[in-house]
């Protein structure tokens, strides 16, 4: 009798919790993401390698796209750092830090412009999106930049032989990672196409503020290693930071802040 009327409480019990399913909606994405992390390996290479192409198709895209303002003012101050180094003998550590986050600065225009030729027209073809593109502009842009340090620095080991190749490293190495982490930053917040006039002038501000004291630059020039892991750290963290304003940009809408 005893066992009986136990049963009878769990089953009261049983009878009055409640379980409350999901709707249909929230059952098909659950299944859909079951799937995608259930895809087979050899499914997973081939998706990664259309992922790759595309995101190269999207680069060459917007590489076409961007306007002569970019191109031209990136030709000026590169030739500008080529006349410095070998016509006035200028100290090359200090050239590679002053030069080194000029191009992604001046491509800060061409990543977040609000209106580009083409762009709604991709967004009808709900095959790309603002996302998309600003991460394919960035990437051109990064890679550009990347692209003029180098020559930059190549041009400073054949013009004086003396240079320590590590020390050139991470005199533009350090802006190239924390200037622009921290400009692209700003330029999410100012929303404005005078975001990279802006910080050009600021980042030609203080180039000259610190340049103009023995100390600053002496630091610039003799920075240890230990150091230089620790600012590029937190460049890297500025960068996590841009990344991940940049997932939260709305498919379909011109915005740039977070």
């Amino acid at each position: 009798m005893k066992k009986i009327q136990m049963d009878k409480e769990i089953q009261e019990y049983l009878d009055s919790y409640k379980v409350d399913f999901p709707n249909e909606e929230e059952i098909e994405s659950s299944i859909e993401y079951i799937m995608a992390e259930a895809v087979p390996k050899a499914r997973t290479a081939h998706l990664f390698q259309q992922r790759a192409k595309g995101l190269i198709g999207n680069c060459a895209r917007e590489l076409l796209r961007f306007g002569g303002l970019f191109w031209g003012l990136n030709v000026l101050f590169l030739l500008l750092g080529v006349i410095t180094l070998v016509t006035y003998k200028t100290d090359p550590y200090l050239t590679a830090f002053a030069l080194s986050p000029l191009p992604f600065i001046i491509g800060i225009l061409e990543i977040l412009k609000s209106k580009n030729e083409g762009l709604i027209e991709l967004e009808m073809t709900l095959k790309y999106n603002l996302q998309q593109i600003f991460i394919s502009r960035l990437l051109v842009v990064g890679l550009f930049n990347l692209v003029v340090n180098i020559v930059i620095s190549s041009i400073c080991v054949v013009v004086i032989p003396d240079v320590i190749f590590i020390k050139l490293l991470l005199s533009w190495t350090i802006p190239y990672v924390v200037v622009t982490g921290l400009a692209f930053l700003i330029a999410m917040k100012l929303k404005g196409n005078g975001a990279s006039g802006t910080l050009l002038a600021i980042w030609f501000a203080v180039c000259y503020g610190l340049l103009q004291v023995n100390d600053i630059r002496e630091m610039i020039v003799e920075l240890d290693i230990m150091p230089a892991a620790g600012i590029l750290l937190a460049g890297i963290v500025l960068w996590l930071i841009n990344m991940r304003k940049l997932k939260r940009i709305e498919i379909g809408r011109e915005y740039h802040g977070a």
